[in-house]
């Protein structure tokens, strides 16, 4: 019947060694984050094998979900796992985006150095799930913008009465790109509470004439079944924030070839997400594409140079040449983060600053110059600045 069906094949995990070994450990944690995806397990059986002349027996373990299900078979000798998630999608409910979860989960566990997955889709269906078209950054804590920040995630401090993450989602859904990741820590469940209502809302509003003004989609019935969300939820998993690249590492088995990446806490209203931008960004062979604006006041020394000649980006800018800050919006290849462990499963926190001036000295960043209206929400004054504004002058 139609379905999802993931499996992945670990290599070297650096998992301890009682997680290949251990059938009634290795149950309880499958019970676990088979309840912490959102799916609900129906059954079970775990099962240790005897040890053999080539070492200690293996694990299998299967949860039964409802028409579902995952398998777990470990090779201590090998030191390699292999993993089994199908999700049923018949019903009303597609839980496709909870069987990735559960396998980001399962993966992040056993920390392999190596791992090959795969992805199919059962059955019948008009429009096979893609994989995230976009990632926005929302896990930081937002330590200039507090008080503020104490009790509200800054993604969800409002300009001009919407939230500031409503601006770039409305924005991507409306371009397409509806297929979204969102990595969290600080406060990270207000946000996923928020982005339902957001969807909830979005659907709701579709079908009347006039849309929430809060929403912010223009009228086109296609918008409310692209949108979904997936997350990240990096305080949930490690403790603690990722840092930008290691962020995006963590989420990679979520995001497709090539990507948007984008902060949550910038205000762009007037950037535009095009899809011949991404076309012509998958057909360069770059491993990244920035947008840079002009130097605001608090970043007067800029962050790369332009050579408008080559369409590169540059660590600095070179004689004569001006430099521009980094916008936060760009398109990424997946190849770019091959310095970082797929899945990023230790939860390595890394700045993605240090790989994109490697990725400039190699002639693999290019970059554009955008001028409408930027402005990164850092300080509380910003935030006021931008909400004393009129938007109609």
């Amino acid at each position: 019947m139609q379905g999802l069906h993931l499996t992945a094949d670990l290599h070297h995990c650096r998992c301890d060694s009682h997680w290949l070994t251990d059938a009634g450990q290795l149950g309880e944690f499958c019970l676990r984050v088979v309840r912490q995806a959102g799916l609900t397990p129906v059954g079970q059986l775990f099962h240790r094998f005897a040890d053999t002349a080539a070492g200690p027996g293996g694990v299998t373990a299967t949860v039964l979900l409802a028409e579902s299900h995952l398998c777990i078979h470990t090779w201590p000798e090998l030191r390699a796992v292999t993993l089994d998630v199908y999700v049923c999608n018949f019903g009303a409910v597609d839980a496709s985006r909870r069987a990735r979860r559960l396998m980001q989960l399962l993966q992040a566990q056993f920390a392999a150095d190596k791992a090959d997955c795969q992805e199919l889709q059962r059955g019948r269906t008009l429009a096979p799930p893609a994989m995230a078209s976009a990632m926005i950054l929302a896990a930081g804590r937002g330590e200039r913008m507090r008080p503020l920040t104490d009790t509200c995630p800054k993604p969800l401090l409002k300009v001009q009465g919407r939230a500031l993450l409503d601006w770039h989602v409305a924005a991507l859904a409306q371009a397409g790109f509806g297929n979204l990741v969102v990595n969290t820590a600080w406060l990270g469940e207000q946000i996923e509470l928020h982005l339902e209502d957001f969807l909830k809302r979005a659907k709701k509003e579709q079908k009347k004439p006039f849309l929430d003004h809060q929403i912010g989609l223009q009228p086109n019935e296609y918008v409310h079944e692209q949108l979904s969300f997936s997350y990240s939820h990096e305080g949930r998993d490690f403790g603690r924030a990722l840092e930008t690249a290691g962020g995006i590492a963590r989420a990679l088995p979520l995001l497709g070839e090539t990507f948007w990446v984008l902060a949550g806490d910038v205000y762009a209203p007037d950037f535009v997400f095009s899809q011949p931008a991404v076309q012509r960004f998958a057909a360069s062979g770059q491993g990244a594409h920035l947008w840079l604006v002009p130097n605001p006041p608090h970043n007067v020394r800029g962050d790369f140079g332009l050579d408008t000649a080559t369409g590169l980006a540059t660590a600095q800018a070179a004689l004569g040449q001006s430099s521009y800050t980094y916008s936060t919006i760009g398109l990424y290849r997946r190849g770019f983060f091959d310095s970082l462990p797929w899945g990023n499963p230790e939860g390595i926190a890394a700045a993605l600053a240090p790989l994109l001036r490697a990725a400039m000295q190699a002639g693999k960043v290019s970059a554009e110059v955008y001028r409408g209206r930027w402005t990164d929400v850092g300080t509380p004054e910003r935030l006021a600045a931008l909400n004393a504004m009129d938007t109609k002058a």
